[in-house]
């Protein structure tokens, strides 16, 4: 779940209005803004139109097995433009859906409908009956897929944000204005950074690298300073160690 509240001064905080239950719904949370999520990782709101941007790292599985248990493994890069309901553990992707299953007699039940999803679990102590599944904004298992081919291929730890626009930076030191109003996407494991460019509504448009000649050592996090430039911060290319590739960059682009 990604939560939504205001904090105070005093460290309390308030739930705006809006958010996916009603204060008076006694099996679920005021403060849930949008639920279903499967390790949402690094969110970021959009300063302009507050929409809610993050990635979701999914599950292992390479293999599909649509018939009896459900899909391989996606990533996904989410939007979310209201609450609502994003799918785990019952869908992942575009909202492709996994089968009930008894683990009892190891028997397959029918595939979840993502119009109407049902949280059967004997271990449910929420809502039973949820809001309809929205699908990913873009999804991507470990092999190429023929609907974001700019992904590529490889290991997958999605993350997700910021948006950039120029008007609210210094012209002096601000990213070029050919990336204002576009959504800044990057791969922990695959080492790059995307961008993507939406609709006037807010749909998925296209995609395009950003600055694919320079080796990224796993950027773990991406902001926009006050300046406008961009900052990133690399975990480094080895595992639970002291990297010594590991630090925090500042892209300058004048």
């Amino acid at each position: 779940k990604i939560l939504r509240i205001h904090v105070k001064e005093d460290g309390s905080y308030d739930i705006p209005d809006g958010n996916l239950f009603p204060p008076q719904e006694p099996r679920a949370k005021p403060e849930i803004y949008v639920m279903g999520d499967r390790n949402p990782y690094r969110i970021s709101v959009d300063p302009k139109n507050s929409f809610l941007y993050w990635g979701e790292v999914g599950p292992d599985s390479n293999v599909d097995s649509f018939e009896t248990r459900g899909p391989r493994g996606y990533d996904e890069i989410n939007q979310a433009r209201k609450p609502g309901y994003f799918g785990w553990p019952l869908f992942v992707g575009d909202n492709y859906p996994y089968h009930h299953y008894d683990y009892g007699t190891g028997r397959p039940g029918p595939a979840f409908d993502p119009l109407h999803p049902v949280n059967d679990s004997r271990n449910n102590t929420g809502l039973r009956d949820l809001p309809p599944a929205q699908a990913a904004f873009i999804w991507y298992p470990y092999l190429p897929t023929r609907y974001f081919t700019d992904m590529g291929a490889g290991g997958r730890t999605a993350m997700a944000g910021p948006v950039f626009y120029s008007d609210l930076y210094p012209a002096e030191t601000r990213l070029p204005d050919y990336y204002n109003g576009k959504v800044f996407i990057y791969e922990w494991m695959r080492n790059f950074i995307r961008v993507v460019t939406l609709r006037p509504n807010g749909d998925f448009y296209k995609m395009e690298p950003f600055m694919e000649n320079v080796k990224f050592a796993a950027p773990v996090d991406i902001e926009m300073g006050p300046d406008g430039q961009m900052y990133i911060l690399e975990y480094g290319t080895g595992w639970f160690t002291k990297n010594k590739d590991s630090g925090l960059f500042r892209v300058d682009t004048r």
